[in-house]
């Protein structure tokens, strides 16, 4: 199985972990989560901002299928490589650049 197959961000907040496309195994609402301290975000562009979800952690959140992923419009937010210290995203655009500096992704 592939780790962290739908994610679409790294997390700013710990600097640990992947934000993937998750359901929520209890409202059965599609989230954006971090794999490692859990923040949830309900829009894509709430993703590394204050309006993280006040809501119970979820640990048994569901990975979506490629046929959901589509169906939400999600796809062109999926990071697709990492190549030259750049996160890439499906649709091409550059979210996020490596910083040997600050040891961290940035922004670009």
């Amino acid at each position: 199985m592939d780790n962290y197959k739908h994610k679409v961000d790294w997390c700013d907040t710990c600097n640990q972990g992947w934000i993937e496309v998750k359901r929520n195994s209890v409202s059965n609402n599609i989230h954006f989560r971090c794999s490692e301290c859990l923040n949830e975000y309900e829009k894509y562009e709430d993703i590394n901002t204050e309006k993280v979800l006040k809501i119970e952690v979820d640990r048994h959140a569901i990975d979506l299928s490629v046929e959901e992923i589509l169906q939400h419009n999600l796809w062109k937010y999926i990071i697709k490589e990492w190549e030259n210290y750049q996160l890439v995203r499906n649709d091409g655009v550059i979210i996020k650049v490596w910083s040997k500096e600050k040891m961290r992704f940035i922004k670009p």
